[in-house]
């Protein structure tokens, strides 16, 4: 069950659908249905970071703009230095969890971990510039 306020948008298979009235509610019959809310989705501006370009480009292959044969590859290499800079084992665990998403095509699990994964990394960057 998804609960969307008004305004908000979602894109469902590459389709961007707004709910322009009151709160909605939808329930997915289809299992591992892709949806990603736009409020959530990686700017392409701010992808600046490590963490954020690797979230960006599995935002684009969630939503079907890059193929994923064609990516992923790229994706599960650029892990693999942010799997050494995060040195907290819950990280690291966090880090095996997305890959292990990525390998079986689960993108919107994938992009839901690196959502966590940014803030920490957020948190760690504002550390190095203080």
């Amino acid at each position: 069950m998804l609960k969307f306020p008004a305004g908000d948008r979602i894109v469902v298979n590459g389709a961007v659908i707004e709910n322009v009235g009151r709160g909605a509610r939808l329930r997915l019959l289809t299992p591992d249905t892709q949806i990603l809310r736009l409020r959530d989705a990686v700017d392409p501006a701010e992808a600046t970071t490590p963490v954020s370009r690797v979230a960006h480009t599995v935002q684009m292959m969630l939503i079907g703009e890059i193929e994923p044969r064609v990516a992923l590859d790229d994706v599960l290499a650029a892990l693999v230095p942010l799997r050494h800079a995060f040195v907290a084992d819950m990280d690291r665990d966090c880090i095996d969890r997305i890959v292990a998403h990525l390998r079986e095509g689960q993108f919107y699990q994938a992009l839901r971990l690196l959502g966590g994964l940014r803030k920490k990394e957020a948190v760690l960057l504002s550390l190095g510039t203080s």
